[in-house]
């Protein structure tokens, strides 16, 4: 099985800018710890480990925004299912390749061996937080002149401040916005989809963002990119930070990755 290749930021923007000009369908996507989890229900663990992590912890409670917010439940089957084909789907995986965790990028490729998945592209995930920055211009190009879907809980805030900030000097049309907090919420966000004509989707939905991500991509042809937390940069022009990213990665190694 061919090894699969590790974009860089520029190479990452170049192949969402290729998809845009040829009008192919394109999904990029994001693995982490939680989709990691979920992903690993029964299979690489069973329900009494998965379900005594943290992680499941802090699902389970059911936080509707912020750093706690994953808008999914453990134990679910259905879910685990419907985001292993979504992997399987994507054209581009990011997930991550800078630390080195039991429970982050190690289970992620625990998650890919066990379920066969060989993406053909990958890339460090954290660059989501920084790639409106660091590759600013092609960003922009990105946007330039395209009918834009946004669909997650910043999506309004998103919209009204790009419209404001860049629409003038991009040309690009928001042509609505989509909120879902919870996997319930997936039927009826594929339904809003439904009667959008777009180019580009931008989400920030956590777990959820891989199977609306698959589903933009193989039904509707288009091109998602789920931004993850770096979808409220759009908004505050501010890299969203943690620990990680502060004390482990470095903010201005990444801007240069």
């Amino acid at each position: 099985m061919e090894e699969s290749k590790m974009l860089s930021s520029g190479e990452l923007m170049d192949k969402i800018l290729e998809a845009l000009r040829c009008k192919q369908p394109l999904s990029v996507v994001s693995v982490g710890a939680t989709e990691s989890f979920v992903m690993a229900q029964y299979t690489l663990m069973p329900e009494e480990e998965f379900m005594k992590h943290s992680e499941a912890v802090i699902a389970n409670k059911g936080e509707k925004s912020g750093f706690l917010h994953r808008g999914v439940r453990f134990p679910n089957v259905q879910l685990r299912d419907e985001v292993v084909e979504a992997v399987r789907q994507a054209d581009i995986i990011g997930y991550n390749t800078l630390i080195r965790f039991k429970d982050a990028g190690r289970l992620t490729e625990r998650v890919f061996n066990a379920y066969g998945i060989q993406p053909k592209y990958i890339y460090e995930a954290y660059l989501r937080r920084v790639i409106m920055f660091s590759q600013k211009d092609k960003f922009d190009q990105m946007l330039a002149g395209r009918k834009v879907l946004l669909i997650g809980s910043p999506a309004q805030q998103v919209r009204d401040t790009l419209n404001k900030t860049r629409k003038h000097a991009l040309g690009f049309e928001i042509v609505g916005t989509v909120a879902i907090d919870e996997y319930e919420d997936v039927p009826e966000a594929k339904n809003q989809i439904d009667r959008y004509e777009f180019d580009l989707c931008l989400l920030a939905a956590g777990t959820n963002a891989l199977i609306l991500s698959a589903y933009i991509s193989k039904v509707h042809g288009k091109v998602a990119f789920d931004l993850g937390s770096g979808l409220n940069s759009l908004h505050t022009d501010v890299i969203y930070s943690d620990y990680w990213l502060d004390h482990l990665i470095g903010i201005n190694k990444l801007r240069g990755m």
